[in-house]
């Protein structure tokens, strides 16, 4: 297995597609949730992060970017280091145009400013509603994203009894909400899992499927990307 890691994904407005970044690079890919656990399918890439975003340029989001999620339609926060910055992009184009500049991440969402996420997020995942999960470590916060509110924070462990003893316990590397309903990808190392978070119901998480599973086996279209 290479010895490069996904850094940062999120879920694209189009059905079934996401895009993937691993360092200065990412792909658009389809995820075909719901047609077999074999992700073939290349649509664009690799492509240099500052060619699909030029507004990057020059800034530490050319070089690595750490997380990003989804919210309404082609807008996007994207995350690198202790900044954020909110963007437009066009899906299979390099229109991407830059809605909030690059600020702190204590700026952009006060709300998490008494907490270490300020100094840098690893993962997300967009749940329902306005509300994302933030994860740092083996930490996650929940907030809403546009009221700036703190929902709640916990262990992942806790907050998410499927993950409790797993690798994902101490730690997220990437995430992206599927376009199933509740069901969202998570990335660690060499290995993924296809979990169903159903946020506010008392049925808990689950693994779908009850595994955890190897990149490699399971998304032969990032072989490019990751070099296994």
């Amino acid at each position: 297995m290479s010895n490069l890691n996904i850094d940062a994904a999120f879920r694209s407005s189009t059905p079934n597609e996401c895009y993937m970044f691993v360092g200065e690079n990412y792909v658009v890919l389809n995820y075909a949730p719901c047609s077999g656990d074999i992700k073939k399918n290349i649509i664009n890439g690799p492509i240099k992060t500052v060619v699909g975003f030029p507004m990057f340029a020059g800034k530490t989001f050319e070089g690595k970017i750490d997380c990003a999620f989804d919210t309404e339609d082609t807008d996007v926060f994207i995350f690198s280091g202790n900044e954020c910055a909110k963007i437009q992009y066009v899906p299979h184009s390099a229109e991407a145009t830059l809605l909030i500049a690059p600020i702190p991440i204590s700026q952009m969402f006060p709300c998490i400013y008494s907490l270490f996420f300020a100094n840098g997020i690893d993962a997300a995942i967009k749940s329902t509603g306005n509300e994302v999960f933030l994860f740092k470590g083996g930490w996650y916060a929940r907030i809403n994203y546009r009221t700036k509110q703190l929902m709640s924070e916990n262990y992942i462990g806790k907050g998410f009894s499927s993950l409790y003893g797993t690798v994902f316990e101490s730690g997220i590397e990437a995430a992206f909400a599927s376009h199933v309903q509740n069901e969202a990808y998570i990335f660690k190392k060499e290995y993924y899992a296809r979990i169903n978070f159903a946020p506010g119901t008392a049925d808990g998480d689950f693994i779908v499927g009850g595994k955890i599973r190897k990149i490699s086996t399971d998304w032969p279209a990032l072989k490019n990307i990751l070099h296994f």
